[in-house]
């Protein structure tokens, strides 16, 4: 087995996400039961007890949170990120829920440096991101929603809600940039304190909009997950999120008025190297129900990614951890790269790897990306330039927008 030694952090040893990712400290309590009257006519009712739905709230609550969110008396709706990623995702690569708890700490607390001899790459992707944890893709995105819908969205209360919308531009891996535009600005916590951070959101007119009807909602629905759940997109309109921490996790998401979503997520803890640190860049298209992703940190599994889904297909294309040389002493600090290798799965049989060439594939293999980056902390001499420091990736969400109305 080639070895390639390179420098980052592959140690995590938390066993409850509440506890050891700061994220979750400030959410805007969206857990909590109903807020509004019977009628649900004021602030947003019951939290998001599930992927469709917000539970009931308690006594003197109102019902369950719809899929997406009214503003007040405005007449529009703020789209949800996890329904857009869950119907691209196919059911069986998800490990139980996607919840915010681990079942017993010793099943995380342990190092996620070399993986299992034999492990295929579908694995691989599943027990990183799609198995609970920090890096789990769905938590981090329903927790995102679940934010937002904590928010009392009353224009009469926020002028924000009615301003001109600012572009903040983020300088990411490789030279790439990505603009959100935002309106609205929530801040959490002493400024500058650890765990402190941020919410911002907008909308902005679409400059040009493609003639043409929405896809149904059958055209996105999941197969089982979420069929009833909306995001429904605004006509003409393009919606923005973005989130950050001091020294921790963050992202940009845009949905446009098609219902595709654009973004870019940091997990990450400045204070904590050896936790997980990963930077994902994905891209979501709505008609086709696809979902491509592209990565690289450590202490994810993975030295580099690139990968995408349909409801029953996946293709992975990346470099996976591996263990050191025969002899030698794991140092602190470091993660070994395995050479780059591709697979195609069946959504029915994740277990069997088909080849990266296989025609079953086809529709999302490389030829089919269209994120043209990718994204690697490889430095060994035969990989090229790296284009991610892991120590780094807490950087890219970390400060605050300014400019922006309060919230």
């Amino acid at each position: 087995m080639p070895y390639r030694l390179i420098i980052g952090f592959g140690l995590f040893a938390c066993a409850h996400l509440v506890a050891c990712s700061s994220d979750s400290k400030n959410r805007a309590e969206a857990g909590a039961g109903g807020q509004s009257g019977a009628d649900g006519s004021g602030p947003l009712t019951g939290a998001a007890g599930n992927a469709t739905a917000g539970a009931a709230g308690g006594p003197g609550g109102g019902a369950g949170g719809s899929p997406t969110m009214s503003l007040g008396g405005g007449g529009f709706e703020l789209p949800r990120v996890y329904p857009l990623l869950r119907a691209a995702t196919p059911a069986t690569l998800i490990v139980g829920p996607t919840a915010l708890e681990l079942e017993q700490p010793s099943q995380f607390g342990q190092a996620r440096q070399g993986l299992a001899a034999g492990i295929n790459l579908a694995t691989a992707v599943q027990q990183r991101f799609y198995s609970g944890g920090p890096t789990d893709l769905l938590r981090i995105v329903r927790d995102l929603d679940e934010r937002v819908q904590g928010l009392v969205l009353d224009p009469s209360a926020h002028a924000c809600l009615t301003a001109a919308p600012a572009i903040v531009t983020y300088a990411l891996p490789a030279g790439q940039t990505f603009q959100v535009k935002l309106q609205c600005l929530q801040t959490f916590g002493a400024a500058g304190a650890m765990g402190s951070g941020w919410l911002g959101f907008g909308f902005a007119d679409v400059a040009s909009i493609d003639a043409g009807v929405a896809p149904p909602n059958a055209a996105r629905d999941a197969g089982g997950a979420d069929a009833a759940d909306a995001a429904v997109p605004i006509a003409g309109r393009d919606f923005y999120l973005a989130q950050g921490q001091q020294g921790g996790n963050g992202g940009a998401y845009h949905i446009d008025a098609e219902g595709n979503v654009q973004a870019w997520i940091a997990v990450a803890e400045r204070d904590l190297p050896s936790n997980s640190q990963v930077i994902m860049q994905l891209e979501t298209l709505r008609a086709e129900r696809s979902l491509e992703l592209t990565l690289a940190g450590s202490g994810v599994g993975f030295c580099s990614a690139h990968l995408k889904t349909n409801p029953e297909l996946l293709f992975v294309s990346g470099k996976t951890n591996a263990p050191p040389p025969p002899g030698t002493q794991p140092m602190v600090g470091t993660q070994y790269c395995d050479e780059a290798r591709g697979g195609c799965f069946q959504a029915s049989d994740l277990t069997t790897d088909l080849g990266a060439g296989s025609s079953v594939c086809t529709s999302i293999a490389i030829g089919s990306f269209a994120l043209g980056v990718e994204l690697d902390t490889d430095s060994a001499p035969d990989a090229g330039v790296a284009n991610v420091t892991p120590g780094n990736i807490y950087t890219y969400f970390s400060e605050t927008p300014t400019g922006i109305a309060a919230f």
